[in-house]
């Protein structure tokens, strides 16, 4: 039996993204940076789409490494790339030398994001066979919920102790946090009342090359990517969009800022909760046609108001769609592969970070832009539909305890 409590481990999975999850306030950083060693704003989302990207690479390509090593010393890789990629920044911003802060902050930052994403959702959702999309959620909420909290903190740290001395701050504070966390993961030991529905302790991998032959792969692998392109394109430009379009101040659209943070958060366990009853196809389905229609009334140019309430619901969606993802993986492929499969598919995060901030600065005009997601989540959709029916994926029950592999395709 294991004596670990499930719990404490979905906490220590919680503290991991909690702290990895600060990435996601990068945009606080741009104005100091841009005043201490007047780097552009341009120039500084390379640093944010290198990290982001460097994430779903090493999620994808370093599976069969963290496989081997065990979630304890995954974790801990993840809080030293990490610590060491914010500390690197500090040393970057103080010479003012831009390449080495894309290489600190974009690239080896981005490894520590790969190692410390992946590993407390694969780890946590074996803990909770019977919610999966509840456990993922829980865990992947609290990615979100690290964007606010660093979002608050930064600006009045870097006021009173200066920006290098900030990322030094931050580097060596969630790097303490990570290693406590990574120190406690485990898989639930065979046997025990919470063991995986699979009967395996441990994961095992899934050879890129079955993958690449299997049409599943590549339908959650472009739901994620457009889903998460419409998404990330709107949190690219919070700011400026909402003072554009429904002409805020500026203090009133950093507040909006922190509230479409706090919908990624929540929205990440309220649909990966609802996954669990309804399943995962639907879930997915509510995301595209609900987030088509959003993104049409958004070309409308709208009242303020309904300007929110659509802005904030495609956000929910857009944070709802990590969370749920990995709970669809297991249902299709099993626990005991879910974390190789995931991190393959999170290449397509890797994609839409880059893609989403470069289709919506391609015209000032948001008009056509908004109209182009909405075509894109609608044609989605329908691709998810065609999908649906074909490989008869809607025949998996929502956290079903018995053993889904998909063994006609990987052996």
């Amino acid at each position: 039996m294991n004596s670990k409590n499930k719990w404490l481990m979905a906490l220590s999975g919680m503290t991991l993204q909690l702290s990895i999850g600060s990435i996601y306030a990068y945009s606080v950083w741009i104005k100091p940076l841009e005043s201490m060693n007047g780097w552009d704003a341009h120039q500084l989302k390379l640093a944010f789409s290198l990290a982001i990207c460097f994430l779903g690479l090493t999620a994808a390509f370093m599976g069969n490494f963290v496989n081997r090593i065990g979630p304890k010393k995954a974790g801990l890789f993840g809080a030293a790339f990490f610590g060491a990629g914010l500390a690197g920044a500090g040393l970057a911003s103080s010479i003012g030398s831009l390449p080495l802060f894309y290489l600190t902050y974009g690239v080896i930052s981005g490894i520590g994001l790969g190692f410390g994403y992946i590993t407390p959702v694969s780890v946590v959702v074996k803990w909770f066979p019977d919610k999966p999309g509840f456990a993922s959620g829980l865990v992947i909420m609290s990615f979100a919920a690290g964007s606010v909290l660093a979002s608050q903190i930064i600006s009045p740290i870097a006021a009173m102790a200066g920006v290098s001395n900030t990322f030094y701050l931050l580097a060596a504070c969630y790097f303490t946090l990570m290693v406590v966390a990574s120190l406690y993961l485990a898989v639930p030991a065979s046997g025990s009342s919470v063991a995986v529905d699979d009967g395996h302790s441990g994961g095992s991998s899934v050879p890129a090359s079955a993958l690449l032959s299997d049409t599943r792969f590549y339908g959650l692998w472009l739901m994620l990517f457009f889903n998460t392109t419409c998404g990330i394109a709107l949190i690219a430009v919070a700011a400026p969009m909402a003072k554009d379009i429904i002409h805020i101040s500026d203090a009133a659209a950093i507040v909006f800022v922190g509230i479409i943070g706090l919908f990624n958060g929540v929205g990440r366990l309220i649909w990966s909760s609802v996954s669990d009853k309804i399943g995962r196809w639907n879930t997915f389905m509510c995301f595209f046609i609900v987030g088509s229609a959003c993104f049409f009334i958004l070309s409308l140019t709208p009242a303020a108001w309904l300007f929110y309430v659509a802005v904030l619901v495609i956000i929910s969606c857009y944070g709802g769609a990590f969370a749920t993802m990995p709970a669809f993986i297991k249902d299709i492929y099993g626990a005991d592969k879910m974390g190789s499969v995931l991190g393959y598919v999170l290449i397509a995060w890797s994609a839409a970070a880059f893609a989403g901030p470069w289709l919506i600065t391609l015209t000032d005009d948001y008009t056509p832009i908004f109209t182009g997601f909405a075509g894109i989540l609608f044609a989605t959709a329908v691709m998810a539909y065609v999908l649906k029916g074909k490989l008869k994926i809607d025949a998996v029950k929502p956290a079903a305890k018995t053993k889904i592999l998909t063994e006609e395709v990987i052996s």
